[in-house]
């Protein structure tokens, strides 16, 4: 979900914003080629001249300086459900999977397709294994029946999604920002029909969305699509609870009221309400923290004041906006690896030195340090040249602060009010408690295989009572509810609080 540019600063050296220096053991006791594949998330963001996934200036790069040669198989962010599991069934898995799913690796783990990696992070690792001691918040979520299975990352910061809204805008219509869902309704008719653009014309769309829309409005109800809550101590899908309703109401509303855009169903990629947003045709975005402000909609719209917009509050309470759990990505090993020390010397490495020119680039040709920071020479250099580097970092060491982030800007206009505003975003995110009950998805197996049927039924029917007036959310529930049942929803509900009650302790 969190894309752009991720700027970054070493926790882990002498100095911030400098690499560390490498700890990783370097003799191949093995005698094995010193050589891996892994898989690598594809959001389709390398530009043709840059190469592919496969094949850049960045994997030339980590080939070069890491001493093992990686093999990467791409796989699309949004299909990689189905893309593993061809890659398992087929025998074509890398040997190392990658993903931010740990019910997904959890699966693979049950299956057998992962290995214990207890041995080899003690026996060949240095930096890794003195990382995971430093933080043991991070173990729950790569421990499996009591044993290591997946390398995992802290993140850089836990913000993830955001209301944006025109600052300028309310401004000029004489309003104040919203602090209830009920006043963010307001606000958007009068964005519709105030010509808050100035262009005399009634063409604006009042809120534009991004593939974030739908849990940034059901996260207002406490009540996200798909996730469990505990309900009076018992595991209950979001769907069915009281607060699901009222979100699915405030979608159609929003809807039928003219307040989004009634295209957006044939808007795959989004492209459209990027261009909305860009082009100063919407007021309101509900998209991540860092989604909103970008050189390119400071470019379109000069004169605009864009400002996160602080935790609404509805008839449940105020709920904060997401708060990514601590661990980043989570990295399996195939039990067919061929050389899990290859692999240990590249995470190592990864973390001690790769991930800072992944993150940065070069010195000299996209940043200059000042003060220790890698100040960008370049945005848009770094944007076409680095910024889909970030994707190949299995672990990391990194800071995201409001002040690392305006540092970093240097003297680039647009680029201060980009990081500013970041900044800004990842403060207002920190200010209110985002409600997630379990920290990740049950691995319950029966959940787990039929949960993209389960998104697709879904999906149809939240669209359906959205667009069809003489449909409420009453009966999205009860149409769910029927699909739910269909896939032995109820037997799957127990074992789910069977998983719970197993588990919960861990949790706290």
């Amino acid at each position: 979900m969190l894309s752009g540019i991720l700027l970054i600063a070493g926790c882990g050296s002498n100095k911030e914003g400098e690499p560390a220096a490498s700890g990783s053991p370097n003799p191949n006791a093995n005698n094995l080629p010193m050589a891996i594949t892994a898989s690598i998330y594809d959001r389709g963001t390398v530009p043709a001249e840059e190469g592919t996934y496969e094949s850049n200036r960045w994997t030339k790069w980590m080939n070069e300086q890491s001493g093992v040669e990686v093999k990467w198989t791409p796989v699309p962010r949004n299909q990689e459900a189905d893309k593993f599991n061809v890659l398992v069934a087929s025998g074509q898995a890398p040997e190392l999977i990658t993903s931010y799913d740990r019910n997904l690796l959890s699966r693979f783990v049950s299956q057998g397709v992962a290995q214990p990696i207890d041995e080899y992070i003690e026996k060949y690792s240095t930096s890794y294994k003195e990382y995971i001691q430093k933080h043991p918040e991070l173990k729950p979520f790569v421990t499996f029946n009591g044993q290591t299975y997946a390398i995992a990352s802290m993140r850089n910061t836990q913000a993830a999604t955001m209301i944006w809204i025109r600052q300028d805008w309310l401004d000029k219509l004489g309003l104040k920002q919203p602090a209830t869902v009920d006043e963010l309704v307001e606000v958007a008719k009068a964005f519709r029909d105030g010509d808050p653009d100035g262009n005399g014309q009634k063409d604006t769309t009042a809120i534009a969305m991004s593939n974030a829309y739908s849990a940034v409005l059901d996260d207002l109800f406490m009540a996200r699509g798909g996730d469990w809550f505990i309900e009076d101590g018992k595991a209950t899908m979001s769907f069915f609870t009281d607060r699901y309703k009222e979100a699915l109401t405030l979608r159609k509303t929003l809807y039928s009221e003219g307040l989004v855009d009634k295209e957006y169903v044939t808007d795959k990629n989004w492209a459209r309400q990027k261009q909305l947003w860009i082009t100063g045709k919407a007021g309101i975005l509900f998209d991540t923290y860092n989604g909103g402000p970008t050189a390119d909609f400071y470019k379109s719209q000069p004169d605009a004041k864009l400002t996160p917009l602080p935790p609404l509050s509805t008839k449940f309470g105020k709920n904060g906006y997401q708060k990514e759990v601590p661990n980043y990505l989570l990295t399996i090993f195939n039990k067919d690896i061929k050389n899990p020390q290859a692999a240990m010397q590249f995470v190592d490495w990864m973390l001690d030195e790769g991930w800072y020119d992944l993150s940065y680039g070069t010195e000299g040709t996209h940043y200059q340090l000042k003060d220790n920071i890698p100040v960008t020479l370049d945005a848009d250099k770094l944007k076409k040249e680095v910024s889909y580097a970030s994707e190949y970092r299995i672990v990391h060491q990194q800071t995201l602060t409001p002040e690392f982030l305006l540092a970093r800007a240097g003297s680039d206009p647009n680029d201060q009010k980009v990081q500013k505003a970041i900044g800004e975003a990842i403060t207002v995110a920190r200010s209110v408690e985002f409600r997630k009950d379990l920290p990740y998805t049950p691995a319950v197996d029966e959940f787990t295989d039929i949960s993209g049927q389960f998104q697709k039924k879904w999906d149809e029917i939240i669209t359906k009572v959205t667009m069809t007036a003489d449909l409420d959310a009453e009966w999205g529930v009860s149409q769910i509810r029927s699909e739910w049942q269909k896939l032995n929803g109820e037997d799957i509900e127990a074992k789910v609080q069977e998983w719970y009650e197993s588990n919960k302790a861990d949790f706290k």
